[in-house]
């Protein structure tokens, strides 16, 4: 018993760290095939069940995260991936402008700029209390107005 205590929390901890929804085997089946390519009417008969089910099951909002998560991850989608691309392409453009002797620095500068905005948006956002501050000089004002006033 002690035992499985120290696995669940450690299963627990791990799944919390990452962030990963816990899905039933079959559910994760179900998000697989519909990753793969496969349309809700085939996932159904598959598994012999209604065609809403298998709609129902790839609503449910950990389904979508986990579908969501494997599309950012695999191929271009992939943050490192476009960003390698882009160096590539950046290193090529840099090449041929010294291999001809000319390049435009607009073409080159709209790639930098490109390259910048998809590493800011690659690194994690800080999240913090937003905290909004309204300055109202009318409201200092009629204070003091009424504050003398009765002086």
């Amino acid at each position: 018993m002690g035992q499985e205590i120290i696995i669940s929390t450690v299963e627990q901890a791990l799944a919390e760290s990452i962030k990963a929804p816990k899905l039933d085997p079959i559910i994760l089946s179900v998000a697989n095939m519909f990753i793969e390519g496969k349309n809700i009417t085939v996932i159904a008969e598959e598994f012999d069940v209604p065609a809403d089910i298998i709609t129902n099951t790839l609503d449910k909002k950990e389904v979508k995260t986990y579908i969501e998560t494997v599309y950012q991850s695999t191929g271009f989608m992939n943050r490192f991936k476009r960003l390698g691309l882009m160096n590539i392409v950046i290193e090529e453009k840099l090449k041929e402008a010294i291999e001809v002797g000319f390049h435009s620095k607009k073409d080159l500068l709209e790639w930098m700029k490109l390259m910048e905005v998809m590493d800011s948006n690659a690194r994690p956002k800080k999240e913090g209390p937003a905290v909004a501050i309204q300055v109202n000089n009318n409201y200092d004002k009629l204070v003091n107005d009424l504050l003398e006033d009765r002086k």
